[in-house]
Order: C-alpha cells, then sequence, then structure tokens
C-alpha cells in the first residue's frame, strides 16, 4: 500500500512512494481539477524511493510543477549515499501534504525593446529596419538591444553603435536671396531648405530625426544659356540631397558631407543630362549646415 502524505483536499499535493515490480519508486501528485502527477526513478529499495520523494517536494515548494520535473529528470542519475539511505525518514513526506497545488506558470513573455528615433519599420518578428540607412533593430532574443548593418564586402550584419541622438545646438542661421536680371531675364534660381527634417517629413513623407540642429541647406543654380536648366535643380535639389542624407542614422564626418553634397550634384547632372533641359545648362553651388559644420560644394 502506498504510504506518505494523505491530507484530505483536492487541491493539495502529495507525495507517496508506491510499489512496482520488483522495487519502489516516489510519486509528487494532485487530484485537483489540472491534476498532474511527477514520478521519481524505479529504486531497489524503499528507503531511497524516500529520499526521491523528498527531494520532488522541495524542488515543487520551491520551483513548482516545471521544478518538480526537472528535479524527475536529475534523480534518474543519482546515486544515493550509504548516509543519505540510512537517515531517510518517511514522515518528512507529509511535510509536503500541506503544500497547496501551484498552477503551472505560463512561460514569461519577453519585452520587446523599442529603438531610438523615427521611421523604423518591421522586417520580421525579432526585428525592425529602417529601410534607408538598411539599419537592423533587434527587439528580442539573444541579440535584443542591438543595431546591425550589412557589411559590404562580406554580406554579413554586423554590430553598429546606436543612432545619432540629434543635438540642438545654440545657433542661428538666416539665409536669404536675390537675383540680377541678366540678358532680359532671371537666369538664376535659390533654394532655401531652413529646416531639412520639416521638409523631409512634409514634401518626401519620411523623417530625418537624427541630424543634429540647426539642419539647413541651401542652394544657387545659375542658368547659363536660359533659366530651365537652374529652374529644373531648383525644382528637385530637395529630392536628390534629402534621400541621400537619410542614408546614415549616425553622426556625420565632415568628409561624408562633402560625399553627400557630391552625389547630389552627380545625381542632378545625371538626369538632367537625360531631360529637355539639358542644352540650356547651368552651374552651381550647394551649401549644408549640421548643427556646428558648413559644408559648401560646386560646380
Amino acid at each position: 500500500p502506498e504510504q506518505g502524505a494523505e491530507v484530505g483536499g483536492k487541491d493539495l499535493v502529495r507525495v507517496v512512494v508506491e510499489r512496482t515490480d520488483g522495487g519502489h519508486r516516489a510519486k509528487l501528485y494532485s487530484d485537483g481539477v489540472k491534476g498532474f502527477a511527477v514520478l521519481g526513478p524505479a529504486r531497489d529499495s524503499r528507503p531511497e524511493a524516500i529520499c526521491d520523494g523528498v527531494e520532488l517536494g522541495k524542488c515543487y515548494t520551491s520551483d513548482g510543477q516545471e521544478g518538480a520535473q526537472r528535479a524527475s529528470v536529475r534523480l534518474q542519475h543519482k546515486q544515493w549515499s550509504p548516509r543519505e539511505i540510512a537517515c531517510a525518514d518517511e514522515q518528512q513526506l507529509e511535510s509536503f501534504g500541506s503544500v497547496k497545488a501551484q498552477p503551472v506558470k505560463a512561460p514569461a513573455v519577453e519585452q520587446k525593446r523599442i529603438p531610438f528615433g523615427e521611421g523604423w519599420t518591421r522586417y520580421d518578428e525579432e526585428t525592425l529596419v529602417d529601410q534607408r540607412s538598411q539599419v537592423y533593430f533587434v527587439q528580442i532574443g539573444r541579440q535584443a538591444g542591438q543595431y546591425l548593418k550589412r557589411n559590404a564586402e562580406t554580406g554579413r550584419l554586423e554590430s553598429v553603435g546606436p543612432p545619432n541622438h540629434s543635438k540642438d545646438l545654440p545657433l542661428a542661421v538666416t539665409a536669404g536671396s536675390a537675383s540680377v536680371v541678366r540678358r532680359g531675364a532671371k537666369l538664376d534660381r535659390v533654394v532655401i531648405l531652413n529646416d531639412v527634417a520639416k521638409i523631409a517629413r512634409l514634401a518626401l513623407k519620411f523623417p530625418l530625426s537624427f541630424l543634429d540642429t540647426p539642419a539647413s541647406a541651401y542652394a544657387l543654380f545659375q542658368g547659363l544659356r536660359t533659366a530651365e536648366s537652374a529652374q529644373w535643380c531648383a525644382e528637385n535639389f530637395h529630392k536628390k540631397l534629402l534621400p541621400i542624407l537619410a542614408e546614415k542614422i549616425h553622426v556625420y564626418e565632415a568628409k561624408e558631407l562633402e560625399d553627400v553634397l557630391r552625389r547630389t550634384l552627380e545625381a542632378l547632372d545625371a538626369e538632367l543630362m537625360l531631360s529637355a533641359h539639358a542644352f540650356s545648362g547651368c552651374g552651381a553651388l550647394l551649401a549644408i549646415v549640421l548643427g556646428d559644420r558648413l559644408i559648401v560644394a560646386g560646380v
């Protein structure tokens, strides 16, 4: 017959030692609504099974059903010492009879981390991506909280630093323009972008939240034969510059800003040469202000 804790109540946990074919084993169980049973290994002697039952009860008391199940696995390889067997006390099993059955805990849901700044979109269940810069942010898992970018040479994603936390410097930048009539017409066109982040959001529908401020850009296009080329460049300047600026969400170095203006001029020139306004021709002078830095380029 089974012996051990036999305290009444279906919600209570019981630990008993039961007979098996040629041996004994410990059993921790509950007959509640969500009843369960955790078995110890088959033992040759009853004292060994009692030691198993005490271990199962202790692990259940501290870590619930999952703890008892882990203990059951460990006990499969456990050999009790002669001293432990001699000290086995079946009355210890009764102390677990007052332990109320614990509900199985649902696995904790890992909270997804939130990256700094705007413009992130869902890449997969674990990752967000800033499409323009191609920087990834891992929300959960082993790499949670890391920013990653693909190495152009190896094609592998590598860890990079966090995006630039834009600084608002105490600087005031003002700009104006005046045009002189030449050959009976105004051949020059001026573009003043006093707030490139605002213009990107309103005109191109994407944020530029990683730039230091003030963040502004200026352009002077001087028509050579007519004003058509200058007019086209003025209308398309922001469409070329701002997407290039958005390709980086980390701090821009001065050399990188020079490259931004160079690429903007090349993009304008390449498209202008394919348009109907190519024969008109124009010169260009560009300037960009980011924080306390001023970069100028021209052609």
